[in-house]
């Protein structure tokens, strides 16, 4: 009977620490953000040179890291094995030599289509390749955990590919069916690999590319995500959010996600990368 009262007790000490947790994190405003930037190239601009056109892709990225790396905030990065390997390999290796990003691979390129197993799984090496390679010699040197796919480019068939190279973790921007009422990390049925889904707002998914689509102006597009910091901090939940620089590289998204990163930082947000979200829910 002792040993029960115990038990019962120490099982509604835990609960009330939990519930003391959440109420903190509720009056508190902490909570826990990652900042997932992808770098795409953008259409050829009517007029622009090609030199102009690199120049607008390369700045636009570099406005979004400014925020983060200025403050020296943690920051995951999706590239394309295109740009890693024949197009910005100068850039992406400043990039992933700094010791606050963290590099993923995002395809091999912006127009990937569906394809054959053999293809995707030729495609996905190659594109893990080019990015780990860049790399300043004797320097870090990126060993690539995670996986961001260009839509409609992914299915079933690549999640032996992903186990076969290893990677930790696909991240989540469509909606899979299996991360319907997912709001953490968690590991993809049948395989090694975890999902992480990025969160669901008000309006939109909090992905840049969804709330233009819904036609959200920056304002607007401001508010669903310092509103969705809010809620998941309340709720003791990580925040998943994805900026795209020829979407939010400018103009008005550029301002709205200036002030979210200053207002969670307000917040007192504890950021960080994908991979780093990824291995705090393991065994969850």
């Amino acid at each position: 009977m002792y040993l029960k009262r115990m038990l019962f007790y120490t099982v509604l000490a835990i609960l009330m620490a939990q519930l003391i947790f959440a109420g903190a994190s509720a009056q508190n405003g902490t909570g826990v953000l990652n900042l997932i930037i992808k770098m795409e190239q953008s259409p050829q601009a009517e007029g622009k040179s090609l030199a102009e056109k690199e120049d607008l892709e390369m700045n636009s990225t570099t406005n979004l890291l400014n925020e983060v790396d200025s403050k020296g905030h943690v920051v995951s990065i999706s590239v394309t094995g295109d740009i890693a390997n024949s197009i910005y390999p100068l850039y992406v290796t400043m990039l992933g030599s700094k010791e606050n990003h963290e590099l993923m691979m995002g395809g091999m390129n912006g127009g990937d289509k569906l394809v054959s197993f053999e293809d995707q799984d030729a495609r996905l090496r190659k594109t893990k390749r080019y990015v780990e390679d860049d790399y300043i010699c004797g320097g870090k040197q990126s060993k690539v955990a995670g996986y961001l796919p260009v839509p409609g480019s992914f299915n079933q068939s690549q999640y032996k590919i992903l186990d076969d190279l290893a990677i930790l973790y696909l991240v989540d921007e469509m909606g899979l069916p299996e991360s319907q009422g997912k709001i953490a990390p968690y590991l993809m049925n049948g395989s090694a690999f975890y999902v992480v889904p990025v969160s669901e707002g008000q309006a939109c998914r909090m992905q840049d590319g969804s709330a233009k689509a819904a036609g959200l102006n920056g304002t607007q597009w401001y508010n669903q995500l310092a509103g969705k910091f809010d809620d998941s901090a309340g709720k003791g939940e990580p925040m998943v959010v994805v900026f795209t620089n020829t979407v939010s590289g400018s103009d008005e998204y550029l301002d709205a996600y200036k002030k979210f990163v200053e207002y969670a930082a307000g917040k007192g947000a504890s950021f960080v990368t994908t991979k780093e979200l990824v291995e705090s829910h393991k065994n969850a």
